[in-house]
């Protein structure tokens, strides 16, 4: 009989067992009412202290009776204020389960160790900054001695003379190219320079041509071709040249 009534109460006791979401509303449906008699409680010890002090200062002649009645009222209220608080007391101590209690040790166990590793990154990059301070002053301690030495070193040197160059003169580097350009390669059959790579080629001008009259030149005209009517009768359609007909008034015939 014992262990049929053992196996019962665990039965309905499991089923009877709320869920962590119902425990959460009940609390909370728990605290509502205990805050609203907490402040009913309240008011009353306010209410029976008001009546006391009127029932005992502000009449002409005090009623005893009626002095304790309100009095043990009074007690009364101070009593249910005590117990109000108290089931508070306890239900704030019930709703902590063990549960609850290892998930806020492993939250604050996790926010811990998160401030720890951050801190020790705080002081790595510390150390690193105080080194490049460290660095840098340094550096700058050093950098006076370096401008000096600079300046000695450029003042014992003596000046280098700067080649200056005539204006409208050609620079060296355009004076060379343009002899390769002047220069005609073995190969080339005209008189015409060769291109030279990467400069534009331009079409070759012919040679410029004599038109005036040289002396040695008289001697050799009778041997040239003149515009005769032997020569137009040799043209090239077989044209014959017109009949040469003595003109009035000529000396010719």
């Amino acid at each position: 009989g014992a262990g049929c009534t053992a196996l019962v109460v665990a039965v309905i006791a499991r089923k009877l067992e709320l869920t962590r979401a119902e425990k959460h509303v009940h609390n909370f449906m728990m605290d509502t009412q205990l805050t609203k008699r907490l402040k009913n409680a309240a008011a009353n010890v306010l209410r029976e202290t008001w009546l006391i002090y009127k029932n005992t200062r502000l009449v002409k002649r005090v009623n005893p009776s009626k002095v304790r009645a309100h009095q043990r009222k009074f007690l009364l209220a101070i009593y249910s204020l005590r117990k109000v608080k108290m089931d508070q007391r306890k239900l704030m101590d019930n709703a902590n389960t063990i549960t609850d209690m290892a998930k806020t040790q492993n939250s604050v166990y996790e926010m811990v160790s998160d401030m720890n590793a951050r801190q020790e990154l705080f002081d790595e990059r510390l150390a690193s900054l105080e080194e490049r301070l460290v660095a840098i002053h340094e550096q700058l301690e050093a950098l006076p001695d370096a401008v000096a030495r600079c300046c000695h070193s450029s003042l014992s040197q003596p000046p280098v003379p700067s080649q200056s160059y005539p204006p409208g003169s050609l620079l060296p580097s355009q004076q060379q190219q343009l002899q390769q350009q002047q220069q005609v390669p073995p190969d080339c059959g005209g008189p015409y320079p060769a291109a030279v790579p990467g400069q534009p080629s331009y079409p070759p001008h012919p040679p410029p041509k004599h038109t005036h009259l040289h002396p040695d030149d008289a001697a050799s005209l009778t041997s040239r071709p003149s515009w005769s009517s032997v020569n137009l009768s040799g043209g090239r359609l077989g044209v014959m040249a017109p009949p040469m007909v003595a003109r009035s008034g000529s000396t010719e015939n």
